[in-house]
């Protein structure tokens, strides 16, 4: 037998042995993770609180979470090889103390304009944190460390999904100071990021050490980032902003069009840039493709009603935030209970079948959810449902991460688990935006609907003033913090209306009060959730169907260990059998792919997160 001719591999982290203080760095990193994954979950919990609050409207709160996802988002990859040029340590001081900043302007900002622009800071930190935290991990910490290191770093993320919702609704509920933000609560969840945001950075400047990648190119992908940014930026407006501007408005039609215009222009820069944002290339494989579809499928689905449900759960029924988060608790318990049955799974019968059947195991448990968004439901017959649902995206996860490492050469490891994480951010502002442009439309067309039949029998009100008074529901529907702060929507009444009202008989008068009370038309916004819950289960059954045209990857990397084992092309994946050596055993091969991946800092630096 001859001897192979192998591709020489990449150069190991500088310490082969391990940091000496590597696992202080781990708890170091893993305080800041925590701290950066527990701050999206906890303000879901206190969006309702917010709405009120400020007595805007639901759009305003839409921008809360999209200004941080969309920066978050766009930036991920440039960030990470912003750490490889100039040091991973200080970038991620820098996001750390931008993030802390942010959160502090956050909770002392006096107007919701203001919040959504501390939130999009906060975006711009984390998007510093995140790709620093594993590019740092690759680097103290040897080869034989690293599966550790990096399942504890899964383990932070499955412990801040867990536990947000429940510690969220602790700080909304409990957390409060007559003097303080007129004894608002909402403040603290952001507040509570100071603390722990000064401990990280102390720390981090004693215990972690700095680290860059020499080899790493001084290029960045500037025009894509703006280009994309602007495009995203315009699309998410449109969607956001459609029910106030009006969906046929010169505005967001032409909003709609330079998103189009801009997509368009940012693939064509992609493909002129040496070193592009994202490496666009990658797409020709059917695996990468689809696996990324299904990644932002999901992420979209399960962001749009977890940014929903909370608002339903506490602005609509009533639910301290307490109860609220104690309701979606097992959602996000199951999710962490199933996503390493579904990675050990995937490594044996591939990616396929776990992502469609997840996906569609999502969905159904989401439409069992549906039936239960009535005014007088309770809590009882929604638990299994979110167990079903909650099992379903955990089993996706792990899988659909696989598919897309396995479809993508090792030298570009981290550049495919970047676009993923990419994807997945952007498919969460999608879904957002999408859904909740569908709620808003259908509070609007539900109450204006339900409010014109009550008046029809109504002959002492002209017709004008019915189409007046059906008009202004619709103006003031998608108001939902000023209908809890006001009790109901007699605000919406025009003055025509409410002088004669004046001088109606008493019965006339209470009747019109009904009509406009909170409830009434709380129970129109729950009529529109469940509407607005099929927009969820079409996401996610795409995203099933999808799936099935994914080739398994178990397959092909049999066939390599053939290949490997005969001494064949196993060089392609850039891996070798030394001459005498013995024959690779089943799941060999991905261990030897998996650690020379970690010893590509590059490349882990750019996998901003893998599991989250």
């Amino acid at each position: 037998m001859e001897p192979n001719t192998c591709v020489e591999p990449p150069a190991a982290a500088p310490f082969d042995t391990g940091y000496p203080g590597r696992w202080k760095v781990l708890t170091v990193l893993c305080i800041g993770l925590f701290m950066l994954l527990l701050d999206g979950t906890i303000v879901n919990i206190a969006l309702p609180s917010i709405l009120q609050s400020f007595a805007t409207g639901f759009s305003e709160v839409e921008w809360v979470i999209n200004a941080y996802l969309l920066v978050f988002a766009v930036l991920l990859i440039t960030m990470g090889r912003l750490g490889d040029m100039f040091g991973r340590r200080r970038l991620f001081v820098t996001g750390i103390t931008l993030f802390t900043l942010a959160s502090l302007a956050c909770g002392m900002a006096p107007g919701i304009g203001l919040l959504i622009s501390f939130r999009a800071l906060q975006g711009l930190g984390g998007s510093m944190m995140m790709p620093a935290t594993l590019s740092i991990i690759a680097h103290v910490f040897p080869s034989h460390q690293r599966g550790v290191a990096m399942g504890i770093w899964g383990g932070t993320v499955g412990i801040a999904t867990a536990a947000g919702p429940t510690l969220g609704g602790l700080i909304v509920d409990n957390i409060s100071f007559a003097g303080l933000f007129n004894g608002q609560s909402w403040p603290y969840i952001f507040l509570i990021n100071v603390p722990i945001g000064i401990l990280v950075f102390v720390l981090t400047l004693r215990v972690i050490p700095e680290s860059r990648d020499a080899t790493s190119s001084h290029r960045l992908d500037l025009p894509g980032v703006v280009v994309l940014s602007a495009a995203l930026f315009c699309l998410t407006f449109a969607l956001i902003e459609g029910q106030n501007y009006g969906w046929t408005s010169v505005t967001i039609l032409a909003l709609f069009a330079a998103a189009v215009v801009g997509i368009a222009a940012f693939i064509l820069v992609e493909r002129r840039q040496p070193e592009p944002l994202m490496q666009l290339s990658l797409f020709r494989s059917r695996n990468f493709s689809v696996a990324n579809a299904c990644g932002a499928a999901l992420s979209g689905g399960m962001m749009g009603i977890f940014f929903l449900l909370p608002l339903f759960f506490q602005a609509i029924m009533g639910y301290s935030a307490v109860k609220t988060g104690l309701l979606l608790t097992p959602m996000s318990a199951a999710v962490v209970v199933a996503s390493p049955l579904s990675g050990w799974l995937s490594d044996r019968i591939g990616s396929r079948w776990l992502i469609a059947g997840g996906m569609a195991v999502a969905a159904i448990g989401f439409l069992l959810v549906r039936p239960h968004l009535v005014l007088n439901g309770g809590v009882g017959p929604l638990i299994l449902p979110f167990v079903i649902s909650g099992l379903g995206i955990g089993v996706v996860s792990a899988p659909m991460t696989s598919a897309v490492m396995a479809s993508a050469p090792i030298t570009k490891a981290g550049a495919a688990s970047g676009v993923l994480s990419t994807m997945r951010q952007l498919g969460s502002v999608m879904g957002i935006a999408i859904m909740g442009a569908v709620l808003q439309n259908r509070v609007v067309l539900y109450a204006q609907e339900a409010v014109a039949e009550k008046l029809a029998p109504i002959s002492f009100i002209p017709a004008g003033a019915r189409q007046r008074i059906v008009d202004a529901v619709g103006g003031m529907a998608g108001k939902l913090g000023e209908m809890r702060t006001d009790g109901g929507m007699s605000g919406a009444m025009p003055p025509e209306v409410k002088s004669m009202l004046s001088q109606a008989p008493q019965q006339a008068v209470d009747y019109m009060k009904n009509l406009f009370s909170a409830d009434f038309f709380m129970g129109e916004f729950a009529r529109a959730m469940r509407t607005t819950m099929v927009v969820a289960v079409l996401i996610l059954a795409v995203g099933a169907l999808l799936a099935l045209l994914i080739r398994s990857h178990v397959q092909q990397r049999t066939a390599g260990m053939e290949e490997a084992r005969e001494g064949g092309p196993a060089r392609e994946a850039g891996l070798c059998l030394a001459e005498g050596a013995e024959p690779l055993a089943e799941g060999e091969l991905l261990v030897a792919e998996a650690e020379e991946e970690a010893g590509t800092l590059e490349a882990e630096a750019a996998a901003p997160s893998r599991e989250s």
